[in-house]
C-alpha cells in the first residue's frame, strides 16, 4: 500500500496549521497518551501479527528496509544491499554502533537468529509461512548478513521491510517454544518496553541511544486500549487523551462539516481494508453456492452508510482503484431476491443458523450486516467477542463467519501465499497461523509459486490477475469496503504525520518525532 498509493497517500490538517512547529524547534520531554482502539494479543513480536500488533511493536522494533511515508523503499537497520544475478543471494550490510534496548550491539548474528527462530516451527511464528522462500540465513562478517533463497523471489525486499515475518532482537532473547512472554525483548526502535497492564496500558519509554540522532523527542509514550468509540473522542476532547486513532466516524462527519474546531486530524485514505471471510474447509460454507448466497446478500454501499457513515468506497478485492495491482472484476450487484431460490437449491434446513462472530469495536458493522443477511432469508446469530477470543476461535477454524480486516500490502506474494496458499496440515492441526481460511487450491498455489519467481512486471501482473479471478469466482471472502482511518489530537501535539496504512510510526514520520508544545 505505501508503495502503490504514493500519488494518493494524503495528511490532513482540516482546521489548523501547526504555526508554533514552523516558529519554534522541536521540545524534549513529556509524556504523550495514544487511545488505541485494540489491545495487543500479547508480548511475543514474532507470533499474531494483527495490524495493531504490528504498529504497536513498531515503535520498539525495526526491520532491515522500511517504506518512509511517501511509499518509498528505504534503508533502515541494512545501510546497503546488493542482489546476486540469479536473484537467489541478499547480501545485507548493517549499521555500524546501532544498539539494542538492553545495550548489546546490532550484529549479523542476532539477524540470523531472529530469522532462524521465526523459521522453526516449534514457535508458532507468522514469519513461517511468509520465510518459507529463505533457504539459509549466513553470518558473512560482524555486519554482513546473507539471505540465500530456494528460488528467486520478486517481493523479497518489500517482505523485509516490515516487522511482520520477523523483528530483529538480541541473539537467544526469546525461548524457543515460548508462545506467550512477560515482557517485550529488547528492540532498536525509538521507544523501550517499559510496563504492560493488559487492557490497561502499554508504557513505552524514551530510547536514549537510538541510532537515528536527536529522536525521539517525547520522554514517555503511553499506549491505553479504549474499546469504546465514544469514551475515545470524550476523552480527547476533554484533554486525557492527547491523540486517538480510528476515530469514530460519526465524529469525523461531524468534523468534516466543520465542528470540534479545536482539534486536529490526520487521514489515511486507504489504510482500513474490510471483508466477510468464510471457514471454507468446513460446513457449511465448504460449498461455494452458499458462499454466493451470502454475496447476493450485501450491499455494500448500504454497509458503508450504515457502518461509516459513508466515509469509504465498495470493494471487490484486496487493492484498491489507483493500486498497480487492481484488475478488473466482473460486477456482482446485491440481489437479495436470489438468496432464497439459491438456499432452496442446496436444501438448507428450513431453521438453518449460521454463525457470524466479529469483536465490540465492529458492533455497528455487524448489526448492518446482520440486518442485511436476515432480509435477505439468511438467519443470523451474531457473536461479540474480546478481541483476543475471536483471533483464537479464528486461528483454530471454530467460525464459520468473521468480520475481518487489515491493511493493504505492498506486494502481493507474500499476502497471497501465505493467506490463500494451501495449508493442510495447519487446518487439520487447527493452527492456522494466516490462512484463516482454510482455502487450497492446488492450481492458484501453482501459479502463485510462478509469480514469486517471476521479474518480469507485466508477467506477474497476469499472473496475479489470474489468481485474484479465482479468488473472486471461489468467494473465498467478500471484500466489503476501503475505508480512511482518521487520528484526532489536540493542538500540543505537534509534528504528528502519518502515512497511507495509518501507521504509529516510519522513518520520516510518526510518534518519534511527535513533540508537545508546551
Amino acid at each position: 500500500m505505501r508503495r502503490i498509493f504514493l500519488f494518493v497517500w494524503s495528511l490532513v490538517l482540516l482546521f489548523s496549521a501547526d504555526l508554533l512547529s514552523g516558529a519554534e524547534a522541536p521540545k524534549y520531554g513529556g509524556r504523550l497518551v495514544l487511545a488505541i482502539r485494540n489491545d495487543i494479543n500479547g508480548l511475543n513480536p514474532f507470533v499474531r501479527t494483527t495490524s495493531t500488533n504490528v504498529y504497536v511493536r513498531q515503535l520498539a522494533y525495526e526491520s532491515l528496509l522500511d517504506f518512509d511515508k511517501h511509499g518509498k523503499l528505504v534503508p533502515s537497520l541494512a545501510e546497503s544491499w546488493t542482489v546476486s544475478a540469479d536473484g537467489k543471494s541478499y547480501l545485507f550490510k548493517l549499521r555500524n554502533g546501532v544498539k539494542f534496548h538492553d545495550g548489546k550491539e546490532l550484529s549479523a548474528e542476532d539477524v540470523k537468529w531472529s530469522v532462524d527462530y521465526a523459521m522453526d516451527p516449534n514457535n508458532g511464528t507468522t514469519g513461517l509461512s511468509m520465510l518459507k522462500s529463505v533457504e539459509r540465513v549466513n553470518v558473512k562478517d560482524k555486519l554482513t548478513v546473507e539471505f540465500v533463497l530456494k528460488n528467486p523471489h520478486a517481493g523479497f525486499l518489500s517482505m523485509v521491510a516490515t516487522i511482520r515475518p520477523f523483528p530483529i532482537v538480541p541473539n537467544r532473547s526469546v525461548s524457543s517454544g515460548k508462545f506467550d512472554l512477560p515482557g517485550f525483548p529488547p528492540g532498536t526502535g525509538p521507544f523501550a518496553f517499559k510496563d504492560y497492564k493488559p487492557a490497561r496500558e502499554i508504557a513505552f519509554v524514551r530510547n536514549k541511544n537510538y541510532w537515528r540522532k536527536g529522536l525521539p523527542y517525547l520522554d514517555e509514550l503511553i499506549l491505553k486500549p479504549v474499546l469504546e468509540d465514544q469514551v475515545r473522542f470524550t476523552g480527547v476532547r476533554a484533554g486525557d487523551l492527547d491523540i486517538i486513532e480510528r476515530t469514530p466516524y460519526s465524529f469525523i462527519a461531524k468534523i468534516l462539516k466543520g465542528e470540534y474546531r479545536d482539534l486536529k486530524t490526520a487521514v489515511a485514505k486507504h489504510a482500513g481494508y474490510r471483508r466477510l471471510l468464510f471457514n471454507v474447509a468446513d460446513p457449511p460454507f465448504n460449498d461455494v453456492r452458499l458462499r454466493q448466497a451470502v454475496r447476493y446478500a450485501i450491499d455494500k454501499r448500504k454497509y458503508i452508510d450504515g457502518a461509516f457513515w459513508g466515509l469509504g468506497e465498495p470493494a471487490d478485492q484486496l487493492f484498491p482503484g489507483g493500486s498497480a495491482w487492481r484488475v478488473k472484476l466482473p460486477e456482482i450487484k446485491p440481489d437479495p431476491s436470489k438468496v432464497k431460490a439459491m438456499l432452496k437449491d442446496v436444501g438448507v434446513a428450513p431453521d438453518w443458523e449460521v454463525e457470524l462472530i466479529g469483536q465490540k469495536s465492529e458492533e455497528e458493522e455487524l448489526q448492518v450486516i446482520h440486518q442485511q443477511l436476515t432480509a435477505a432469508g439468511i438467519k443470523t446469530k451474531v457473536t461479540i467477542l474480546e478481541r483476543g477470543a475471536r483471533v483464537t476461535r479464528e486461528s483454530s477454524g471454530d467460525f464459520m463467519m468473521v468480520l475481518s480486516g487489515g491493511d493493504i500490502p505492498d506486494d502481493p506474494g507474500e499476502e497471497f501465499e501465505s493467506e490463500f496458499g494451501c495449508a493442510v496440515e495447519e487446518v487439520k492441526a487447527k493452527k492456522r497461523t494466516e490462512n484463516s481460511s482454510g482455502y487450497c487450491n492446488k492450481e492458484v498455489d501453482r501459479v502463485l509459486e510462478t509469480a514469486i519467481k517471476t521479474k518480469d512486471a507485466k508477467q506477474r501482473y497476469e499472473l496475479y490477475r489470474k489468481a485474484i479471478q479465482v479468488f473472486h469466482d471461489d468467494v473465498v471472502d467478500i471484500p466489503l469496503a476501503y475505508v480512511p482511518r482518521y487520528f484526532v489530537f489536540q493542538q500540543k501535539v505537534l509534528g504528528f504525520e502519518t502515512d497511507a496504512d495509518g501507521r504509529f510510526n516510519m522513518p520520516d514520520g510518526g510518534l518519534s518525532r511527535v513533540w508537545l508544545a508546551r
